[in-house]
């Protein structure tokens, strides 16, 4: 028997797993789940994935190129991001690295910028009173601060 049991994990975000099967049964357990997976996130990437590519093309001189590296781990920050809510608005900021902006109905915002040494610096403001920044390193999963941070400023 084979059995495909993920780690606990509430930011639904697509992650890499680890298979210890050798069988083909286990590996085609694997294959079935990739692309199930693939076809859950499918329309949400297809609208992302093309955004963060077209930022390769600069069109302010005053603005430093998004190199391969930093859209790389705009990808994969991309792909560890959770399935609810609404997409984020994603740019280049003028230093190269890529923002994903999320501003709420009532004005909320949070934002989160990535560059190419796969670093996530984060910053939220829900009202006067209700702020967070903070950086986190890329992973398979999106960090819960970044999860949570979403969360606070779509709802």
């Amino acid at each position: 028997m084979t059995q495909y049991c993920p780690m606990f994990d509430t930011s639904l975000g697509l992650r890499g797993w680890a298979s210890t099967g050798v069988s083909d049964a286990a590996r085609q357990v694997k294959r079935s789940l990739e692309k199930s997976l693939g076809h859950y996130l499918e329309p949400r990437l297809e609208l992302l994935l093309p955004e963060i590519e077209d930022l390769r093309i600069v069109s302010d001189e005053s603005q430093i190129p998004v190199d391969s590296e930093t859209i790389s781990a705009a990808t994969q920050f991309a792909y560890s991001l959770p399935r609810f809510g609404p997409m984020p608005e994603v740019s280049a900021d003028p230093d190269g690295e890529i923002s994903f902006d999320w501003i709420g109905p009532s004005g909320q915002m949070f934002s989160v910028s990535v560059n190419n040494q796969n670093r996530l610096a984060y910053a939220g403001w829900f009202g006067e009173k209700s702020r967070i920044h903070g950086i986190e390193q890329l992973a398979e999963n999106c960090p819960k601060q970044i999860v949570r941070g979403i969360e606070k400023a779509t709802r």
